[in-house]
Protein backbone atom coordinates (compact mmCIF):
# COMPACT_ATOMS: atom_id res chain seq x y z
CA UNK A 1 0.00 0.00 0.00
CA UNK A 2 1.01 3.41 -0.86
CA UNK A 3 0.45 6.76 0.66
CA UNK A 4 0.42 10.03 -1.18
CA UNK A 5 -0.01 12.87 1.16
CA UNK A 6 0.66 16.79 1.53
CA UNK A 7 0.58 18.15 4.37
CA UNK A 8 0.47 21.96 5.32
CA UNK A 9 0.92 24.01 7.86
CA UNK A 10 0.41 28.08 7.95
CA UNK A 11 1.01 29.10 5.02
CA UNK A 12 2.12 26.67 2.95
CA UNK A 13 5.19 28.28 1.35
CA UNK A 14 7.74 25.81 3.15
CA UNK A 15 8.65 22.89 1.33
CA UNK A 16 9.51 20.13 3.49
CA UNK A 17 10.67 17.89 0.73
CA UNK A 18 9.30 13.77 0.24
CA UNK A 19 9.31 11.47 2.33
CA UNK A 20 9.45 7.95 2.07
CA UNK A 21 9.11 5.54 4.47
CA UNK A 22 7.68 2.17 4.28
CA UNK A 23 6.46 1.60 7.88
CA UNK A 24 3.98 4.69 7.00
CA UNK A 25 1.38 2.57 5.99
CA UNK A 26 -1.88 3.92 7.70
CA UNK A 27 -3.06 8.24 6.91
CA UNK A 28 -2.75 8.69 10.76
CA UNK A 29 0.63 8.02 10.93
CA UNK A 30 1.66 9.75 7.67
CA UNK A 31 0.35 12.73 8.50
CA UNK A 32 2.11 12.03 12.18
CA UNK A 33 5.22 12.02 10.63
CA UNK A 34 4.45 15.13 8.19
CA UNK A 35 3.31 17.56 10.94
CA UNK A 36 6.25 16.56 12.94
CA UNK A 37 8.66 17.15 10.23
CA UNK A 38 7.08 20.09 9.56
CA UNK A 39 7.20 21.35 13.23
CA UNK A 40 10.94 20.21 13.35
CA UNK A 41 11.85 23.59 10.59
CA UNK A 42 9.17 26.06 12.28
CA UNK A 43 9.53 26.93 16.07
CA UNK A 44 6.39 27.17 18.11
CA UNK A 45 5.52 28.07 21.34
CA UNK A 46 2.44 26.73 23.26
CA UNK A 47 1.21 29.64 25.50
CA UNK A 48 -1.80 29.02 28.19
CA UNK A 49 -3.83 32.08 28.39
CA UNK A 50 -6.67 32.51 31.05
CA UNK A 51 -9.94 34.76 29.90
CA UNK A 52 -13.38 35.63 30.55
CA UNK A 53 -15.55 32.37 29.99
CA UNK A 54 -15.92 31.86 26.24
CA UNK A 55 -18.67 29.68 24.91
CA UNK A 56 -17.79 29.67 21.12
CA UNK A 57 -14.39 28.78 21.34
CA UNK A 58 -12.93 25.32 19.83
CA UNK A 59 -9.61 23.43 19.58
CA UNK A 60 -8.39 24.73 15.57
CA UNK A 61 -9.80 28.13 15.65
CA UNK A 62 -7.23 30.58 14.88
CA UNK A 63 -7.11 33.45 17.42
CA UNK A 64 -5.54 36.51 17.50
CA UNK A 65 -4.43 38.06 20.86
CA UNK A 66 -3.83 41.12 22.23
CA UNK A 67 -0.81 41.78 24.68
CA UNK A 68 -1.37 44.87 26.29
CA UNK A 69 1.84 44.30 28.59
CA UNK A 70 4.17 43.77 25.66
CA UNK A 71 2.14 46.25 23.08
CA UNK A 72 1.96 43.32 20.42
CA UNK A 73 -0.23 41.75 18.66
CA UNK A 74 -0.16 38.01 17.36
CA UNK A 75 -2.04 34.96 16.07
CA UNK A 76 -1.77 31.63 17.19
CA UNK A 77 -4.29 27.95 17.03
CA UNK A 78 -6.22 26.91 19.74
CA UNK A 79 -4.97 23.57 20.77
CA UNK A 80 -6.93 23.09 24.42
CA UNK A 81 -9.80 24.74 25.58
CA UNK A 82 -10.32 24.16 29.48
CA UNK A 83 -13.56 25.66 31.03
CA UNK A 84 -13.12 26.58 34.48
CA UNK A 85 -15.64 27.71 37.27
CA UNK A 86 -14.04 28.68 40.77
CA UNK A 87 -16.83 29.34 43.63
CA UNK A 88 -18.68 32.31 41.76
CA UNK A 89 -16.12 32.71 38.84
CA UNK A 90 -16.38 31.49 35.52
CA UNK A 91 -13.18 31.47 33.06
CA UNK A 92 -12.05 29.70 30.22
CA UNK A 93 -8.58 28.66 29.92
CA UNK A 94 -6.68 28.28 26.46
CA UNK A 95 -3.82 26.59 25.29
CA UNK A 96 -2.41 28.51 22.04
CA UNK A 97 0.23 27.63 19.32
CA UNK A 98 2.16 30.17 18.67
CA UNK A 99 4.98 30.77 16.23
CA UNK A 100 8.16 31.51 17.44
Amino acid sequence: MSLDLIVVRDLGDRDGGEVFDPLLTTVAVALGKGAQLINSYTPVNVVTLKTVFRSGVRKGQLCEVMDAMQGITWRGIIMGVNHVIEGPSTYTQLEIERQA
